[in-house]
């Protein structure tokens, strides 16, 4: 999946994040307690060679860091994580955008068609699947409102970072047409 082509949107770009293109304002959301509370991911500062050290792992697990960049001038909005199972023809996708300075919900609206028509056709995908913590309200307000089929709720699937008990997780659905 690292040799995924540019995939661009009227005012976005998505291209595979390498371990040579990882951005600061990828290191700076790491530590940004407000954003990694909504994921249920813990707050740390991690360096460039630790972001490096994790996307060479997902690619070993056969998975890609999709970053989504202005067109206009190159800035790091947010990034895909996707994972494909092509016995199954399907692809699961995580997502993060920086809402202390983009609207998720518009972002996203115009980079999910983008991406999950691409990986359709390439890979003869047939359904999309995004799972949801509970915290992340935006993440699932955009699904609920973009045509995604809400497929279920996996009671306290996930243990709270915050060491209080664990979080529901919403699923998420999308078939797809390749």
């Amino acid at each position: 999946m690292s040799n995924l082509p540019e995939i661009l949107s009227k005012r976005f770009r998505l291209t595979p994040i390498t371990p040579d293109t990882v951005s600061d304002d990828w290191l700076r959301w790491t530590g940004d307690r407000e954003l990694m509370g909504q994921i249920n991911a813990r707050v740390v500062k991690l360096t460039r060679a630790d972001l490096q050290r994790y996307l060479i792992s997902q690619q070993q697990q056969k998975r890609a860091v999709v970053g989504i960049y202005e067109r206009k001038d190159g800035v790091h909005v947010g990034l895909y994580e996707t994972e494909i199972n092509v016995e199954h023809r399907n692809v699961t996708i995580d997502v993060l955008v920086d809402q202390r300075r983009y609207d998720l919900a518009n972002v996203l609206r115009e980079t999910d068609p983008v991406l999950l028509n691409y990986l359709a056709g390439r890979f003869g995908l047939e359904k999309a699947v995004a799972k949801i913590v509970e915290t992340y309200r935006p993440a699932i307000l955009h699904f609920e409102q973009s045509g995604w089929l809400k497929e279920g709720v996996l009671r306290q699937e996930n243990p709270a970072v915050s060491g209080q008990g664990r979080l529901d997780v919403v699923q998420f659905g999308k078939l797809l047409s390749s």
